[in-house]
């Protein structure tokens, strides 16, 4: 009995020493306490929770929704901080903790910093309309920094709600691109693919920005949680590739290499190669999957167009990145060094908080069409470099450079598991956000914003549990700090003006949304009576950067009121120096009033500032016709044709020349032959030249007959027609029907004597259609077709409703799709409810 007790002593320790060889060889995994839904877990979920809801905020009938998503996301702070300030004793020492973070020092550097620009900005109001935004952001992210303070353990729970914000938002948009196919042509389709973020390339990068804590969940979780998780990365995926964001592509590619190098760093260390390549695979198998489909979806939709328009496959896409001339990339790289140019000769204060938008038009003048200004630079590092100059460009870059040393510090150290996956995977995020933020302009997106304030909050919580939690235990035992209420108090005080600018940026963008399609209608059909009340006096430019006093302004005029006009015209003028949209209005009220010179002045002022403005150099010729200066003629004809040489500047500067000298010439002739030599058979052209043979000068002695084209009488009765059009319009119909055929009538004699006119056309044809006339409405909306001046969409749309009235509907749905690709957006509306 006692050799058997020795032996099995014996063979108790050799098994003990084993199973010690083994433990030192393979971790074993510390068995956690269960999670509990107690109020101290509960309250930083739902915070997190709340903050993410912006996902979900739609445009509330805004222009764009990010103005009902600001406002949000300010009313959510306030809300937050009240919570916090009511926690008497808890969160003191955290927010100390938190102040301390060399992040949160070099974040509020950067945020005084642009603060302070907006006293030398271009425009300060616009420069505080942005500003706004910022300190929701910066509020946000200590808001979630200090209940998330140590609360490692609520990370799994944060990134599974994500995942399944993800799903939600996938599910929607593959159902809405399903829908569309057939319907709509593949550009508009895939632009339309945006979520409530208004863009679909800030759309991609919200997606791709969830995904690497849909890849945690897989990482960590078992049977169930891989159930759930795998086929939201496989539907993720594939409405990224479905959306066609190039940037999103490379996030993804960079997010999915860290991942596998990540995974077998940990093989090496752990040694377990076939459980690394089982979780590889749980990763790579759906993003193939994914691509797979997408490829196979997007090429039996573009070969239903036969391969028009710029969007394409995956592959397709992928080939573009590193063609340099490519349009999409060639118009970013022109707009990075316009941002650079700028930075380079104002290096210490630049144009200020948000007003690139401002700085960025001069460098345009001479590349972009019209009105179109570059709001953003495509990528926040370059732009905020112009805004602030170098020393908050520098800022802005520490940021991200210190998210990176903070992830390998916690990597490096003797952390928990649970700690470096939160730093790691929360990198992996910021990676997707870092790629957007070097395309694109995430810093103007609340959604975006949200998200990078979940981030970088996410990787500060991991950095200070390792390397400030244990000396904040031993050093600041039974203290306070005064730091929490401070930070409180000094958020309400921000957040106040912030809740009134949002609030008023709001309401301008549900204005803008009516008064936006308004004025591409000529003369526009809202009142001013209508609009000003709408209207509040924050912000001064509207969404695509024109100031709304002169867009006010232009209301007035059209409504006759031309001293109130110029009144709020000068006003606007210093919200936009240097688009020249006040300017163009003013000289069409100083046209009204009879007052030439002025008028010239304005309208010369806008042309040279904008010289590629169509509507700027139609009413500078108009004026100049009027006035006769036919050498200015001659000047702004050369501007305008070495940016847009076509025939629509020929034939206005042929008009405007016959008009003031009143008969044919030699040189002219000569003109409209060079023009014809360019632009072969064009019919303005061909009209032009047998004016100008027809009022040729005559030789001594014999009579000229007057010219053709008498402006002043076709100006009679086109405001004759406008005068009947806006009368009808206050009139309920039937009682209207004679003012619209007076208004029609007026229209068709006015395009008799300037033919070349398709505006004077489409008005007549719209005048016919408001009163059910549409087989004569179809007639001058045929006229404006067949001269291809027109490029809005309108004509097509009001003939496809005509047919379709008239029971054609095919062809009508036909017409609506061509005005949808246009832009018009109505027709869209009833392409969806009758062209299905």
């Amino acid at each position: 009995f006692d050799n058997f007790i020795i032996r099995i002593s014996y063979m108790a320790k050799k098994y003990q020493t084993k199973e010690s060889a083994l433990q030192e060889s393979i971790p074993v995994p510390v068995q956690k306490a269960p999670f509990r839904f107690t109020a101290s877990n509960v309250i930083p979920l739902a915070i997190c929770l709340v903050y993410l809801g912006v996902h979900f905020i739609g445009n509330f009938d805004a222009y764009d929704a990010m103005g009902p998503q600001w406002l949000f996301l300010v009313l959510v702070d306030f809300l937050v901080i009240i919570f916090l300030l009511s926690r008497k004793n808890e969160y003191d020492l955290v927010t100390g903790a938190l102040f301390k973070n060399i992040f949160s020092k070099l974040y509020l550097a950067f945020f005084v910093l642009a603060g302070l620009s907006t006293f030398t900005a271009i425009n300060p109001t616009e420069a505080w309309v942005c500003y706004v935004r910022l300190i929701a952001t910066i509020i946000a992210f200590f808001n979630i920094s200090i209940v998330l303070n140590g609360r490692i353990d609520l990370f799994k729970w944060i990134a599974q709600l994500l995942g399944l914000i993800l799903l939600v938002e996938s599910i929607s948009t593959l159902k809405e691109f399903l829908d569309g196919v057939g319907n709509l042509p593949m550009n508009q389709l895939i632009l339309n693919l945006k979520g409530t973020t208004g863009n679909k390339n800030i759309f991609a990068a919200d997606l791709v920005v969830k995904i690497p804590f849909v890849i945690y969940c897989l990482h960590t979780s078992r049977l169930w949680g891989r159930l759930l998780n795998i086929p939201i990365l496989l539907l993720s995926t594939l409405t990224l590739f479905i959306v066609n964001a190039r940037a999103s592509y490379i996030s993804l590619l960079l997010i999915v290499v860290f991942y596998i190098v990540y995974c077998i760093l940990e093989y090496k260390k752990e040694k377990r190669s076939e459980q690394t390549l089982y979780r590889i695979s749980y990763i790579l198998i759906p993003i193939i999957a994914a691509f797979l489909i997408s490829q196979i979806e997007l090429t039996s939709v573009k070969n239903l167009e036969e391969g028009k328009g710029g969007y394409g496959t995956v592959t397709d896409r992928l080939g573009s990145i590193a063609n340099i001339s490519d349009e999409g990339n060639y118009v970013r790289i022109r707009l990075w060094l316009h941002a650079i140019d700028y930075t380079k000769h104002h290096p210490i204060i630049g144009c200020g908080y948000g007003n690139w938008k401002i700085a960025s038009i001069p460098y345009q003048k001479a590349i972009t069409n019209d009105l179109v200004v570059p709001v953003h630079s495509h990528n926040d590092f370059f732009e905020t470099f112009a805004e602030l100059g170098m020393p908050g460009g520098l800022l802005y870059l520490s940021l991200f450079i210190c998210m990176l040393i903070f992830m390998i510090r916690v990597y490096k150290s003797n952390a928990d598991e649970e700690t470096k996956f939160m730093s790691f995977f929360s990198f992996l995020a910021f990676v997707g956000y870092s790629i957007d933020a070097f395309f694109n302009f995430p810093m103007e997106r609340p959604i975006s914003q949200i998200l990078f304030a979940l981030i970088v909050a996410l990787q500060v919580t991991a950095y200070n549990k390792v390397y400030t939690e244990n000396k904040q235990e031993a050093t600041t035992s039974g203290k306070t700090s005064i730091l929490k209420p401070v930070f409180g108090l000094t958020a309400i005080l921000l957040l106040m003006p912030a809740t009134y600018i949002t609030y008023l940026t709001h309401k301008s963008l549900v204005a803008q949304r009516i008064i936006i399609p308004d004025m591409e209608n000529e003369p526009m059909k809202l009142k001013w009576t209508e609009i000003f009340p709408l209207l509040p006096a924050i912000p001064n430019l509207s969404a695509s950067a024109q100031p709304l006093e002169a867009i006010k302004g232009r209301y007035l005029n059209e409504a006759g009121k031309y001293p109130e006009a110029l009144v709020l015209l000068n006003r606007a003028i210093n919200a936009n120096p240097v688009i020249g949209y006040s300017e163009f209005l003013k000289a069409s009220v100083f046209y009204h009033m009879g007052n030439f010179d002025s008028a010239s002045v304005n309208a010369t002022k806008a042309f040279y500032t904008r010289p590629r403005a169509r509507t700027y150099y139609q009413t500078l010729m108009a004026i100049l016709a009027k006035t006769k200066d036919t050498i200015a003629m001659q000047k702004a004809f050369k501007e305008y044709n070495i940016y847009r040489s076509s025939p629509f500047g020929w034939n206005l500067y042929l008009t405007a020349m016959l008009n003031a000298k009143g008969k044919g010439t030699q040189s002219l002739l000569a003109v409209a032959d060079s023009g014809l030599h360019i632009f072969p058979n064009d019919s303005l052209l061909t009209s032009r030249k047998a004016e100008i043979l027809q009022f040729m000068e005559r030789p001594a002695g014999v009579v000229a007959q007057a010219p053709v084209v008498d402006y002043a009488k076709a100006q009679i009765y086109y405001d004759a027609g406008i005068a009947a059009f806006n009368k009808a319009r206050t009139v309920a119909p039937p009682a209207n029907k004679e003012d619209y055929i007076t208004a029609a009538r007026n229209f068709a004699k006015a395009a008799e004597i300037t033919p070349g006119n398709y505006v004077i056309y489409e008005n007549a044809g719209v005048s016919y259609f408001n009163i059910g006339e549409y087989q004569k409405s179809i007639i001058y909306f045929n006229k404006v077709l067949a001269m291809k001046t027109s490029h809005d969409g309108k004509s097509e749309y009001f003939k496809g409703v005509a047919l379709y009235n008239l029971g054609k509907k095919e062809e009508g749905c036909n017409l609506m799709r061509i005005a949808s690709s246009k832009g018009y957006k109505e027709a869209d509306a009833i392409l969806k409810a009758n062209c299905k």
